[in-house]
């Protein structure tokens, strides 16, 4: 006989509440035409897309919940198609009249074992955001992706705002929802480059069939790429992405005042130009992350939402003592500011 005993913790009582909470503090708002979001008060919604129904494998089915919760707390119609066949091939007939917003839901699947062959959404993602948009003029689009996406649609006009949501976890409908109507004031930032292009990017993909699987020799990476990896390889080549490193969105506007508020502290004296480091070498290891510079600025923020921004801090290195291979610029600090409206406050990174 097999006993399980199940342990709950107080820190376990808002489990729920706090991942809701992380999901929509880190979705990342890439677009916002004609400040769409927050969604005021429509009141016909039209939700599309095979990622908007309930996260389960079995036969049970539900309409998408989150969506529907909301939408009969404000009175709202919502209409759905939630399959991208239908999408991919026009397949509207069952929706009249057209929605006053459409919530399109793409996704990538990734799985151990399970590799991506191509940038590109899956289920024919691209044909079915570009047949919704073309029948619905106020279009929002929600990816659910484990990396980087091309979006060949982004800059179709009726794509109004966009929202990266990567994967929230089990609360993923409540914390969309508490972006698209204004709950929660998007601050999340990109932690790669999206491309305009898969070319843009230095990735070669590597489709090994069953036979090359077993071969050792397939499988290694030499790492010529350096240190340009994802915005250095940008930066170094001088391509522009569709969406950058560290871009995001958010309901308020934001300023730094780099004119007359910016300051540069030295923290060190003398720096070493080489920290040694090997198997002989009594050089502690934490001379590497020895503070050098701290800098200082004045972030300030208008808007009627209390809301968070990211103060990023990069590093050039001379051109003229640089080595080869050096990166054009390096991420070496950041730090996420709460604001309230109105309210001016000072950041520092080091």
């Amino acid at each position: 006989m097999t006993v399980l005993f199940f342990l709950f913790s107080p820190l376990l009582r808002d489990h729920a509440k706090l991942i809701r909470e992380i999901g929509g503090a880190a979705a990342v708002l890439l677009k916002n035409d004609n400040s769409v979001l927050p969604l005021k008060s429509p009141s016909n919604i039209g939700v599309f897309g095979n990622d908007a129904a309930d996260l389960t494998d079995g036969l049970v089915y539900q309409d998408p919940p989150a969506t529907n919760a909301r939408a009969e707390l404000i009175g709202a119609r919502v209409q759905y198609i939630l399959r991208n066949d239908r999408l991919s091939d026009g397949g509207f007939h069952s929706i009249y009249p057209t929605p006053d917003v459409c919530i399109l839901f793409l996704k990538t699947f990734a799985a151990e074992g399970y590799d991506r062959v191509s940038f590109e959404a899956g289920w024919n993602s691209s044909i079915v955001v570009t047949n919704v948009a073309d029948k619905c003029n106020n279009t929002v689009v929600v990816t659910h992706s484990a990396g980087i996406n091309t979006m060949t649609w982004a800059t179709h006009p009726n794509v109004k705002a966009f929202i990266a949501a990567h994967f929230p976890g089990e609360q993923t409908g409540n914390s969309i929802v508490d972006i698209l109507w204004g709950d929660v004031n998007p601050s999340g930032r990109l932690p790669y480059t999206i491309p305009v292009r898969d070319e843009d990017y230095n990735i070669t993909i590597t489709n090994l069939t069953s036979d090359q699987i077993t071969y050792p020799g397939a499988w290694p990476s030499n790492f010529t790429e350096g240190l340009l990896i994802d915005y250095r390889h940008f930066d170094a080549l001088q391509i522009d992405p569709l969406y950058e490193f560290g871009f995001g969105l958010s309901y308020m506007d934001t300023t730094f005042d780099l004119a007359s508020n910016i300051s540069i502290k030295t923290l060190v004296e003398r720096v070493s130009a080489v920290v040694p480091f090997s198997n002989s070498s009594s050089g502690p290891l934490s001379d590497l992350f020895t503070p050098l510079i701290n800098g200082t600025v004045s972030v300030s923020y208008t808007g009627d939402l209390d809301g968070a921004t990211d103060v990023q801090l990069y590093i050039s290195l001379p051109v003229s003592s640089a080595r080869a291979g050096t990166p054009v610029r390096v991420l070496r600090g950041f730090s996420k500011v709460q604001l309230a409206p109105s309210e001016q406050r000072m950041s520092a990174s080091h």
